[in-house]
């Protein structure tokens, strides 16, 4: 019994560092955290599969809130019970937050340096690349077939042609996939 919990907050812990790691030292948002988090939670220590892994950042995509508070709070359910969702949503939670009071706090003063704007620019055009990356990644994950190569051609036409709230899309997607989607 004792060996049990020892085991058990041994990997709420490293579940908590996980997440600290991420929020700490991955640039732009959430999306950008996910595959650091995941090449440590499915690579390195195998706590996630890979079809595990891509269902809860499944579900958190969806699902309303920051995606990385979603996916820290389903993955450290699924491995550690309430304790690892609740050690994993604190972990994604304080760096972040420190950080933006800090950049809050100073961005006035320092954004008239031009260093600082040639800085900012830099990590805006990394960003884009890392969140096309995962795009990238994610579309050679998926195994198309005619009902989903609709789905994505009438979504990319309601986001960038007709201009259309990406809850709407999101939405009649999820309408297409009850009425006409197959199960795999």
């Amino acid at each position: 019994m004792m060996k049990t919990k020892l085991i058990s907050i041994t990997r709420i812990l490293d579940l908590f560092s996980i997440f600290f790691f991420a929020a700490i030292f991955t640039v732009g948002g959430g999306i950008a955290m996910v595959p650091v988090v995941e090449k440590i939670m499915v690579e390195k220590k195998k706590y996630l599969t890979e079809p595990e892994f891509t269902e809860i950042f499944s579900i958190a995509q969806i699902l309303p809130g920051s995606l990385m508070i979603n996916l820290a709070t389903f993955a450290g359910y699924k491995i550690a019970g309430f304790l690892g969702a609740l050690f994993c949503c604190i972990a994604i939670t304080i760096p972040p937050l420190v950080i933006i009071t800090l950049i809050a706090m100073f961005y006035g003063k320092f954004i008239e340096y031009p260093l600082v704007r040639k800085l900012m620019l830099g990590i805006l055009a990394g960003v884009v690349g890392e969140v096309a990356g995962i795009t990238l990644k994610m579309f050679k994950k998926t195994k198309f077939n005619a009902f989903k190569v609709f789905i994505f051609i009438f979504a990319f036409a309601l986001m960038f042609i007709l201009k259309i709230n990406p809850i709407y899309i999101v939405l009649s997607g999820a309408l297409l996939g009850i009425v006409f989607g197959k199960e795999v």
